[in-house]
Protein backbone atom coordinates (compact mmCIF):
# COMPACT_ATOMS: atom_id res chain seq x y z
CA UNK A 1 0.00 0.00 0.00
CA UNK A 2 2.61 2.59 0.56
CA UNK A 3 4.40 2.42 -3.28
CA UNK A 4 0.70 3.32 -3.99
CA UNK A 5 -0.71 7.17 -3.31
CA UNK A 6 -3.39 8.42 -5.18
CA UNK A 7 -4.69 11.59 -3.00
CA UNK A 8 -2.10 14.17 -1.63
CA UNK A 9 -2.36 17.46 -0.54
CA UNK A 10 0.12 20.23 -2.59
CA UNK A 11 1.67 22.99 -0.50
CA UNK A 12 2.54 25.09 -4.06
CA UNK A 13 5.11 28.14 -3.83
CA UNK A 14 5.79 29.80 -6.72
CA UNK A 15 9.63 32.07 -7.47
CA UNK A 16 9.41 36.12 -5.49
CA UNK A 17 10.46 37.92 -8.39
CA UNK A 18 13.83 39.70 -8.43
CA UNK A 19 14.54 43.42 -7.15
CA UNK A 20 14.66 46.51 -9.39
CA UNK A 21 18.35 48.00 -9.64
CA UNK A 22 19.00 51.35 -9.37
CA UNK A 23 21.90 52.35 -11.02
CA UNK A 24 23.27 55.69 -12.84
CA UNK A 25 25.43 55.40 -16.02
CA UNK A 26 29.10 56.56 -15.22
CA UNK A 27 31.71 57.72 -17.36
CA UNK A 28 35.05 59.56 -17.54
CA UNK A 29 33.63 62.80 -18.84
CA UNK A 30 30.10 62.03 -18.43
CA UNK A 31 29.53 61.24 -15.08
CA UNK A 32 25.65 61.08 -14.76
CA UNK A 33 25.32 59.34 -17.67
CA UNK A 34 21.54 58.73 -17.02
CA UNK A 35 19.83 56.01 -15.00
CA UNK A 36 20.94 52.80 -16.37
CA UNK A 37 19.72 50.35 -13.13
CA UNK A 38 17.42 47.00 -14.98
CA UNK A 39 14.47 44.84 -14.01
CA UNK A 40 14.74 41.98 -11.84
CA UNK A 41 14.17 38.76 -13.19
CA UNK A 42 10.51 36.53 -12.95
CA UNK A 43 10.02 34.19 -9.92
CA UNK A 44 9.90 30.63 -11.49
CA UNK A 45 6.40 28.99 -11.56
CA UNK A 46 5.47 25.26 -9.97
CA UNK A 47 3.92 23.50 -12.99
CA UNK A 48 2.30 20.04 -12.74
CA UNK A 49 2.71 18.30 -16.20
CA UNK A 50 0.82 14.60 -17.00
CA UNK A 51 4.44 12.51 -16.97
CA UNK A 52 4.30 8.81 -18.64
CA UNK A 53 6.65 7.75 -16.24
CA UNK A 54 4.87 8.51 -13.19
CA UNK A 55 2.01 6.12 -12.08
CA UNK A 56 1.35 7.33 -8.35
CA UNK A 57 1.63 10.64 -6.35
CA UNK A 58 3.84 9.28 -3.61
CA UNK A 59 6.70 11.53 -4.36
CA UNK A 60 4.10 14.53 -3.58
CA UNK A 61 3.17 12.33 -0.19
CA UNK A 62 7.11 12.14 0.59
CA UNK A 63 7.59 15.98 0.59
CA UNK A 64 4.42 18.01 -0.29
CA UNK A 65 5.98 21.20 -0.24
CA UNK A 66 7.43 22.76 -3.42
CA UNK A 67 9.08 25.74 -4.07
CA UNK A 68 9.65 27.63 -7.37
CA UNK A 69 13.25 29.52 -7.29
CA UNK A 70 13.35 33.14 -7.12
CA UNK A 71 14.41 35.48 -9.83
CA UNK A 72 17.43 37.67 -9.72
CA UNK A 73 17.89 41.28 -9.10
CA UNK A 74 18.32 43.66 -11.98
CA UNK A 75 22.11 45.47 -12.36
CA UNK A 76 23.41 48.24 -13.90
CA UNK A 77 23.82 48.83 -17.50
CA UNK A 78 20.83 47.90 -18.07
CA UNK A 79 21.36 44.24 -17.56
CA UNK A 80 17.83 42.26 -16.52
CA UNK A 81 17.68 39.64 -13.78
CA UNK A 82 17.65 35.74 -14.40
CA UNK A 83 14.38 34.82 -14.70
CA UNK A 84 14.06 31.86 -11.99
CA UNK A 85 13.74 28.45 -13.28
CA UNK A 86 10.60 26.73 -13.31
CA UNK A 87 9.90 24.40 -11.01
CA UNK A 88 8.40 21.01 -12.83
CA UNK A 89 6.48 18.44 -10.94
CA UNK A 90 5.57 15.11 -12.88
CA UNK A 91 1.82 13.82 -11.91
CA UNK A 92 0.12 10.53 -13.66
CA UNK A 93 -2.36 10.70 -16.08
CA UNK A 94 -5.58 11.00 -15.21
CA UNK A 95 -4.72 13.36 -11.76
CA UNK A 96 -7.43 15.85 -10.83
CA UNK A 97 -6.88 19.19 -9.30
CA UNK A 98 -8.93 20.81 -6.72
CA UNK A 99 -8.54 24.08 -4.78
CA UNK A 100 -8.49 24.65 -0.84
CA UNK A 101 -12.31 24.11 -0.98
CA UNK A 102 -12.87 21.43 -2.99
CA UNK A 103 -13.38 22.32 -6.47
CA UNK A 104 -11.92 20.86 -9.49
CA UNK A 105 -10.03 23.57 -11.55
CA UNK A 106 -7.99 21.36 -13.28
CA UNK A 107 -8.10 17.25 -14.77
CA UNK A 108 -5.00 16.24 -16.21
CA UNK A 109 -5.49 14.05 -19.22
CA UNK A 110 -3.01 13.42 -21.74
CA UNK A 111 0.55 13.22 -21.95
CA UNK A 112 2.39 16.88 -21.33
CA UNK A 113 -0.53 18.47 -20.36
CA UNK A 114 0.45 21.13 -18.12
CA UNK A 115 -1.19 23.00 -15.29
CA UNK A 116 0.80 25.95 -13.12
CA UNK A 117 0.03 25.65 -9.82
CA UNK A 118 1.27 28.81 -9.08
CA UNK A 119 2.90 31.62 -10.34
CA UNK A 120 6.03 33.14 -9.99
CA UNK A 121 6.02 36.81 -9.20
CA UNK A 122 6.92 39.86 -11.09
CA UNK A 123 10.30 41.36 -11.69
CA UNK A 124 10.62 44.85 -10.21
CA UNK A 125 11.45 48.10 -12.43
CA UNK A 126 14.82 49.35 -12.21
CA UNK A 127 15.35 52.57 -12.06
CA UNK A 128 15.89 52.78 -15.64
CA UNK A 129 11.93 51.85 -16.36
CA UNK A 130 11.01 54.40 -13.75
CA UNK A 131 12.27 57.23 -15.76
CA UNK A 132 10.27 60.12 -17.15
CA UNK A 133 10.02 63.28 -18.80
CA UNK A 134 9.21 64.38 -14.83
CA UNK A 135 11.76 62.37 -13.01
CA UNK A 136 14.70 62.39 -15.40
CA UNK A 137 17.12 59.95 -12.95
CA UNK A 138 14.59 58.05 -10.36
CA UNK A 139 16.98 56.88 -7.14
CA UNK A 140 14.57 54.27 -6.31
CA UNK A 141 13.64 50.88 -7.88
CA UNK A 142 10.59 48.55 -6.95
CA UNK A 143 10.67 45.42 -5.32
CA UNK A 144 10.06 42.35 -6.76
CA UNK A 145 6.87 40.26 -6.29
CA UNK A 146 6.07 37.64 -3.83
CA UNK A 147 5.10 34.55 -5.69
CA UNK A 148 1.88 32.98 -5.78
CA UNK A 149 1.21 30.51 -2.88
CA UNK A 150 -1.35 27.89 -3.17
CA UNK A 151 -2.66 24.89 -1.78
CA UNK A 152 -3.97 22.08 -3.44
CA UNK A 153 -5.41 18.72 -3.63
CA UNK A 154 -4.44 16.00 -6.18
CA UNK A 155 -6.54 12.81 -6.61
CA UNK A 156 -5.63 10.29 -9.06
CA UNK A 157 -8.55 8.93 -11.54
CA UNK A 158 -6.89 6.37 -13.63
CA UNK A 159 -7.08 6.33 -17.32
CA UNK A 160 -7.77 3.16 -18.78
CA UNK A 161 -10.94 1.63 -21.47
CA UNK A 162 -11.64 -1.22 -19.61
CA UNK A 163 -11.96 -1.29 -15.82
CA UNK A 164 -12.90 -5.01 -14.53
CA UNK A 165 -14.96 -5.17 -11.80
CA UNK A 166 -16.50 -7.86 -9.10
CA UNK A 167 -16.00 -9.60 -5.90
CA UNK A 168 -12.91 -10.10 -4.02
CA UNK A 169 -11.10 -13.41 -5.38
CA UNK A 170 -13.38 -12.74 -8.72
CA UNK A 171 -10.14 -13.76 -10.85
CA UNK A 172 -9.86 -10.51 -11.83
CA UNK A 173 -6.05 -10.23 -11.20
CA UNK A 174 -5.25 -13.53 -12.63
CA UNK A 175 -7.53 -12.16 -15.88
CA UNK A 176 -5.36 -8.89 -16.26
CA UNK A 177 -2.24 -10.93 -15.78
CA UNK A 178 -3.08 -13.53 -18.39
CA UNK A 179 -4.04 -10.72 -20.74
CA UNK A 180 -1.39 -8.45 -20.27
CA UNK A 181 2.56 -7.87 -19.09
CA UNK A 182 0.96 -6.73 -15.65
CA UNK A 183 1.65 -8.62 -12.75
CA UNK A 184 -0.62 -8.22 -9.65
CA UNK A 185 -0.38 -10.04 -6.31
CA UNK A 186 -2.52 -13.27 -6.82
CA UNK A 187 -4.05 -15.45 -3.80
CA UNK A 188 -6.69 -17.44 -3.09
CA UNK A 189 -8.19 -15.18 -0.29
CA UNK A 190 -10.67 -12.08 -0.26
CA UNK A 191 -8.68 -8.76 -1.03
CA UNK A 192 -5.24 -9.65 -2.42
CA UNK A 193 -5.84 -6.80 -4.95
CA UNK A 194 -5.17 -3.57 -2.72
CA UNK A 195 -4.54 -0.82 -4.88
CA UNK A 196 -5.47 -0.33 -8.54
CA UNK A 197 -3.70 -2.36 -10.83
CA UNK A 198 -3.31 -1.21 -14.96
CA UNK A 199 -2.12 -3.67 -17.99
CA UNK A 200 -1.62 -2.73 -21.36
CA UNK A 201 -3.81 -5.17 -23.89
CA UNK A 202 -2.38 -6.23 -27.62
CA UNK A 203 -5.17 -8.04 -29.42
CA UNK A 204 -3.24 -8.23 -33.03
CA UNK A 205 -4.35 -4.47 -34.25
CA UNK A 206 -5.91 -3.21 -30.86
CA UNK A 207 -4.22 -2.48 -28.19
CA UNK A 208 -5.92 -0.89 -25.15
CA UNK A 209 -5.79 -0.22 -21.25
CA UNK A 210 -7.72 -2.52 -18.67
CA UNK A 211 -7.61 -1.47 -14.67
CA UNK A 212 -7.93 -4.38 -12.02
CA UNK A 213 -9.72 -2.35 -8.77
CA UNK A 214 -9.79 -3.90 -5.49
CA UNK A 215 -13.18 -6.08 -5.13
CA UNK A 216 -16.48 -4.97 -4.86
CA UNK A 217 -18.55 -6.20 -1.89
CA UNK A 218 -22.12 -5.24 -0.78
CA UNK A 219 -22.29 -1.94 0.24
CA UNK A 220 -19.15 -0.41 -1.50
CA UNK A 221 -20.91 2.53 -2.74
CA UNK A 222 -21.27 3.33 1.23
CA UNK A 223 -17.83 2.89 2.32
CA UNK A 224 -17.83 -1.03 2.99
CA UNK A 225 -14.59 -2.66 1.95
CA UNK A 226 -11.72 -1.88 0.05
CA UNK A 227 -13.76 -1.74 -3.46
CA UNK A 228 -15.58 2.11 -2.58
CA UNK A 229 -12.42 3.77 -2.29
CA UNK A 230 -10.94 2.87 -5.83
CA UNK A 231 -14.61 3.50 -7.42
CA UNK A 232 -12.85 6.69 -8.85
CA UNK A 233 -10.25 4.18 -10.79
CA UNK A 234 -13.31 2.96 -13.33
CA UNK A 235 -15.27 6.11 -13.90
CA UNK A 236 -12.75 7.06 -16.91
CA UNK A 237 -13.42 3.81 -18.43
CA UNK A 238 -15.33 3.06 -21.51
CA UNK A 239 -16.68 -0.32 -20.35
CA UNK A 240 -16.80 -2.29 -17.33
CA UNK A 241 -16.30 -5.84 -17.76
CA UNK A 242 -17.87 -7.92 -14.94
CA UNK A 243 -15.71 -10.72 -13.46
CA UNK A 244 -17.81 -13.44 -12.17
CA UNK A 245 -16.44 -16.46 -10.38
CA UNK A 246 -18.80 -19.63 -11.61
CA UNK A 247 -16.61 -21.95 -9.24
CA UNK A 248 -17.21 -20.64 -5.74
CA UNK A 249 -17.09 -22.92 -3.41
CA UNK A 250 -18.86 -20.61 -1.18
CA UNK A 251 -22.60 -21.82 0.09
CA UNK A 252 -24.14 -18.66 0.32
CA UNK A 253 -23.18 -17.07 -3.18
CA UNK A 254 -23.99 -18.00 -6.87
CA UNK A 255 -22.98 -16.02 -10.26
CA UNK A 256 -26.24 -14.48 -10.69
CA UNK A 257 -26.83 -13.01 -6.86
CA UNK A 258 -23.05 -11.82 -7.31
CA UNK A 259 -24.24 -10.16 -10.78
CA UNK A 260 -26.99 -8.31 -9.10
CA UNK A 261 -25.37 -7.48 -6.25
CA UNK A 262 -22.58 -5.30 -7.89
Amino acid sequence: MASFVDRVTLHASAGKGGDGCVSVHREKFKPLGGPDGANGGRGGDVVLVVDPDVTTLLDFHHSPHRTGTDGKQGAGDFNNGAEGKDLILGVPNGTVVKDANGEVIADLVGYGTRFMAAQGGKGGLGNAGLANSKRRAPGFALLGEPGETRTLFLELKSVADIGLVGYPSAGKSSLIAAMSAARPKIAEYPFTTLVPNLGVVQAGDTRFTAADVPGLIPGASEGKGLGHEFLRHVERCAALVHVLDCGTLETDRDPIKDFDVI
